[in-house]
């Protein structure tokens, strides 16, 4: 069973501690330009932008209650939702690979009739600041969902997408194809749990 402790942000898989997607990348983006204020003002925004999302599509947003620049992001979300067709299958979902013992938390998961026929899983960003690192965490995302619909006998999702709501009313749709993508993150995995198997010589360094 997985449960996890939201104040900390760690994941728990049957009581046992286990790596996060986010956690593992860390060390790929450098933040070591941009100023600390700037930072916290981006990880906030990010945080509200993604609440958004989530109360909207439990239908559960009271829209007179958000702050002005929210508004646009909302504006991009319905543009988005329109333009595509989106029918949600998931919203926040927590999910865990049984395989190579990590865990995450799948932002949107769906349809877009209006662009193909496929299911897809999407990642919401309020910027697509980690570039291609961005590619590593939709494969991981997907992968442990895919372990789930294997064990449930569902069909396989194959499209992940970054879903970048922008502060103008417009949203940017970026699809991520590498089939190397996770190859790469399970490397990085593996050396996470290296580096904490000898934690009292090697450290996780997170990038500044």
């Amino acid at each position: 069973m997985l449960t996890f402790d939201e104040a900390a942000h760690v994941y728990y898989w049957q009581g046992k501690r286990v790596p996060n997607v986010t956690r593992v990348l860390k060390p790929l983006v450098d933040y070591s330009r941009i100023p600390p204020e700037v930072l916290e003002r981006a990880r906030q925004e990010g945080n509200a932008i993604h609440k958004l999302v989530e109360l909207y599509m439990k239908q559960d947003l009271d829209e007179a209650t958000l702050p002005e620049w929210l508004l646009p992001r909302l504006d991009a979300l319905k543009r988005f939702i329109e333009e595509t067709g989106f029918i949600l299958h998931g919203s926040e979902q927590k999910v865990y690979h049984q395989t190579h013992g990590y865990a995450g938390t799948l932002d949107l998961s769906g349809m877009l009739p209006r662009l193909h026929g496929d299911a897809a899983i999407l990642d919401v960003k309020r910027s697509l600041y980690a570039g291609p690192v961005i590619g590593l965490q939709l494969a991981a995302y997907l992968e442990a969902d895919n372990d789930r619909r294997r064990r449930e006998k569902q069909s396989k999702v194959k499209r992940r997408y970054a879903l970048q709501l922008k502060p103008n009313g417009r949203y940017a749709l970026t699809e991520y194809k590498d089939e190397g993508d996770f190859t790469v993150f399970a490397g990085l995995l593996n050396a996470y749990k290296f580096c904490e198997r000898h934690e009292n010589t090697l450290v996780w360094k997170e990038a500044a």
